[in-house]
C-alpha cells in the first residue's frame, strides 16, 4: 500500500487572467486556484513528455540517421498523438526541427 505524498508547499503569487476564463471556473463551484494549479502542472508534464520525445528523436537521428521515410513519419505522428504533442511538428525529420528545447 502507497502512503499518501505530502502536499507540495504552496506559495501566494498575483495572476492576470481572462475574466472569461475566472468566471467559467467560478460559475461551476470550482476553486480556481486549484483549477490554475492543475492546468499549469498538467501543461508542465505535457512539456517534459515532449522534450523527452524530442531528445530521443535527436538521439535516434544522430544514430541511425533521419526519420523521413512515410512510413517513419506516420509513427512519430503516433507517438505524438499519445503523448499529447502537436503532430505538424513531429512530421518534420529531426535535423530540420531546431534544437530541443
Amino acid at each position: 500500500m502507497r502512503e499518501p505524498q505530502p502536499q507540495p508547499a504552496k506559495r501566494k503569487v498575483s495572476l492576470t487572467l481572462d475574466a472569461d476564463l475566472v468566471a467559467e471556473v467560478e460559475s461551476g463551484g470550482e476553486n480556481l486556484s486549484a483549477e490554475v494549479n492543475m492546468v499549469l502542472r498538467d501543461e508542465l508534464a505535457r512539456r517534459r513528455r515532449r522534450r523527452a520525445l524530442r531528445a530521443l528523436l535527436d538521439r535516434l537521428d544522430q544514430q541511425d540517421g533521419p526519420l523521413d521515410t512515410a512510413e517513419d513519419q506516420e509513427e512519430i505522428a503516433r507517438y505524438m498523438r499519445l503523448l499529447g504533442g502537436p503532430v505538424g511538428e513531429a512530421e518534420q525529420p529531426a535535423a530540420r526541427r531546431g534544437p530541443v528545447r
